[in-house]
């Protein structure tokens, strides 16, 4: 045997044997396949009576969950939707999702993976040390309780100890205390804690945030959803802007995570389009917190509804954050909650129902600034006298009933409704008052208003007197907005509204519009007439809004004072005051209806007139620069330029592009359109003899002039496309060729 065939045993035989050995894998793996199929399906389907299933009810009782040696079990993973955003009314974010960071170390990576530090102990020391120091100057203005120690503390626990050390973690309520995407970048920097290091054990748990791009601006409207921080926007509509969570299982085999197929896909949450507007919230915030600062107060609330359709477009809560009061933040819903004597404000409401009761206010006089009510026993054998006055020194004089709304006389209003109910009859007062629904609660997409807490069962002269302009009992400064724009809105009482559509990735899903409480609180010419007297409070002579009366912003509403109850000397202080201001503007065509109302300031009405005065300028300056801004899509219809073409085309045409009332009798065959001197378009019968040996067929189309030339005994020829510009006659064979260009 050759060397040659020795060596091709030699290969033969070597073969044979890996063949053989691949065989025995091949067969070896066919076997545990069957076997995995058939004798442990169901423990690799988590369905084993050795298994524990752990997303079932009740399964720490179960016998294997004390069981160590247990090495099978099923667990669920949550699959977390999307939360919605929320938008202003032109599709703007007004609350996005955003993304923070809790930064860990785990050490046992660190320990088993690296020897460069770990055998040499004075690098590790130095190691820590420098990561503190750089911890500590990242973060050090964010965090002023974590000093260089805590730093070196967790460090050391981490890289020394190895343990899972957690280094820093985010305050997810506190958006100065986040760690963001930025500060990830810079750690990535740091000594060991950079990428290019694998084993470092440097984890980023991420969890989803809420942010706020503009800040405090109705941030306590828009709301807050986190631990048992619940309100606003994100409490109230938290079904709709929460999603649908999912979930995955896994078994766990041997320490080996097996995903399963049960898997159920998480919808992510809707969005919220809301009826707030950037621009006038903008406005509304800033120069109610300029004058807040300016008067030292402790709190205040503005709110702009739109008067037609009751959204709200704009709204403010602010509270004073520290003793300085430069510095003021949105607090609680004072607007929807406040519980607070609406002062003279509410003396809109008692002419509403005095002139629901007197129809000649005009010939009407009332006592004003002091006064002394007399009221009888029920027998009529006693009478009981209470000398009442605006303010300490005054003597009575009288007025009319526009006039002493004006002044916003206590003493008068108080006469006009005991005139129009008489001094005994609170109760029908009361019936009047709730008859316009300016005395019941109401719901709102962010919760239920407070109805006022009046006195209803009260028979003393005292309680009878101070309702009628506002004064000892509460309200909340919504509920005088919702009954003010009930007048301006002609007699329609909406519930003020802030969310106007809900909407998914896809489509809108809902669309809300505000609900009527009241079609007509009370008859029209009752209105029309309140109306005069709120135009009179900015417009009168004795107005005590007067001093901002303007010749280019017109507006009506109505001035409130109080002074604050001081539970110290059980009394009302004088030198403190909660003011308001409530109206609407324009006043001949009101657009937006609005409140202002600050607590705890030094002066009276007049400083929240002006801030309603500044808003409401604002907010029409926006509206008038917009309608300049708007470009006139709808231009008016021009007759188009049209060559030559036959009456009945012509007729089509101009029905097609909405002309049809401009088309005349036309006398000719054909008609043509055209341009004036002055670049006015005309429209008039072209001249065409079809009587002529040759017809001018210039300009027509080549239908056209095919078919009259045809009748004139010419053949046809058609070189372009367009309208015929120029033409070649052979009037031997009576030929002729048309040239043709677009029509120009």
């Amino acid at each position: 045997m050759s060397s040659r065939q020795k060596k091709n045993n030699v290969f033969t035989n070597r073969m044979g044997i890996v063949y053989f050995f691949v065989l025995l894998l091949g067969l070896a793996c066919f076997f545990k396949i069957i076997h995995l199929i058939v004798f442990q399906r169901s423990l690799y389907q988590g369905t084993a009576a050795s298994c524990l299933d752990k997303t079932k009810e009740g399964w720490e009782n179960n016998p294997l969950a004390k069981d160590s040696n247990c090495q099978c079990y099923v667990v669920e993973n949550n699959l977390k939707p999307v939360r919605g955003e929320v938008f202003d009314d032109k599709g703007r974010v007004l609350i996005s999702n955003y993304t923070v960071f809790d930064i860990t170390l785990d050490g046992r990576v660190f320990i088993e993976k690296d020897t460069f530090y770990s055998r040499d102990q004075v690098r590790l020391e130095s190691l820590i040390n420098t990561l503190a120091a750089n911890f500590y100057n990242q973060f050090k203005e964010r965090f002023p309780k974590k000093n260089e120690v805590y730093y070196k503390r967790q460090f050391t626990k981490a890289l020394k100890d190895g343990k899972n050390a957690l280094i820093i973690q985010s305050n997810i309520t506190n958006e100065k205390q986040w760690i963001t995407s930025d500060d990830t970048a810079l750690i990535a920097k740091m000594p060991m804690l950079s990428q290019k290091f694998n084993h470092s054990g440097l984890n980023y748990t991420y969890r989803t945030v809420r942010i706020n791009p503009y800040g405090e601006m109705a941030k306590r409207t828009l709301g807050l959803n986190v631990g048992d921080r619940k309100y606003g926007m994100e409490a109230c509509l938290d079904d709709d802007l929460a999603g649908t969570q999912g979930s995955r299982k896994f078994l766990y085999v041997n320490h080996a995570r097996i995903p399963l197929n049960e898997r159920v896909e998480p919808f992510d949450g809707r969005n919220l389009v809301t009826t707030l507007n950037l621009e006038i919230q903008n406005i509304v915030h800033n120069e109610l917190q300029k004058k807040l600062i300016e008067q030292n107060a402790d709190w205040g609330c503005a709110v702009v509804m739109e008067t037609k359709t009751g959204e709200i477009k704009a709204i403010s809560n602010l509270r004073r954050a520290d003793k300085d009061g430069l510095v003021y933040s949105e607090s609680m819903e004072y607007a929807l909650h406040a519980m607070v004597e609406p002062g003279s404000t509410f003396k809109l409401a008692s002419v509403l129902a005095y002139l629901e009761k007197i129809e000649d206010d005009t010939s009407k006089q009332y006592p004003i600034l002091a006064h002394t009510f007399v009221r009888k026993n029920k027998a009529g054998t006693k009478e009981y006298r209470f000398p009442k006055v605006d303010e300490p020194g005054r003597i009575e004089s009288l007025g009319t009933p526009i006039e002493v709304f004006q002044r916003s006389s206590n003493v008068g209003i108080t006469s006009m409704i005991f005139d129009a109910y008489s001094i005994d009859q609170y109760s029908a007062y009361l019936s009047k008052i709730d008859s316009m629904f300016i005395t019941t609660s109401f719901s709102t997409q962010l919760g239920k208003v407070q109805a006022p807490n009046i006195k209803r069962k009260a028979t003393d002269f005292h309680t009878y007197y101070n309702t009628c302009f506002g004064a000892g009992f509460t309200m909340t400064p919504m509920q005088t907005l919702v009954y003010f724009n009930a007048v301006a809105n002609n007699g329609k009482m909406l519930a003020p509204l802030f969310v106007k559509y809900i909407t998914d990735s896809h489509d809108t899903v809902a669309k809300f519009s505000a609900e009527v409480i009241n079609p007509q609180i009370c008859k029209k010419t009752t209105i029309d007439r309140a109306k005069k007297y709120l135009e009179a409070v900015v417009q009168g002579e004795y107005g005590s809004a007067r001093r901002y009366k303007d010749s280019h912003f017109s507006f009506a509403g109505k001035t409130g004072t109080r002074d604050i109850w001081d539970e110290d000397i059980k009394a009302y202080n004088r030198a403190k005051n909660s003011v308001s201001f409530c109206g609407y503007f324009p006043a001949e065509n009101p657009i937006y209806t609005c409140i202002v109302f600050m607590y705890n300031v030094p002066k009276k009405s007049s400083i929240a007139v002006e801030v309603f005065a500044k808003i409401g300028k604002n907010i029409m300056n926006i509206a008038n620069y917009s309608a300049l801004q708007e470009v006139n899509r709808s231009k008016p219809k021009v007759l188009p330029r049209i060559n030559m073409v036959n009456s009945e085309q012509f007729s089509l045409i101009m029905n097609v592009m909405g002309f049809e009332n401009q088309v005349k009798t036309i006398p000719g065959p054909y008609v043509s359109t055209g341009l004036n001197q002055d670049y006015s378009v005309y429209y008039k019968s072209a001249k065409f003899n079809a009587k002529e040996k040759l017809p001018d067929v210039s300009n027509m189309i080549a239908s056209d002039a095919i078919h009259e030339l045809s009748k004139a005994g010419y053949k046809v020829k058609i070189e372009g496309r367009g309208v015929v510009k120029s033409k070649t006659v052979d009037r031997k064979n009576k030929i002729i060729i048309l040239y043709l260009e677009p029509p120009g």
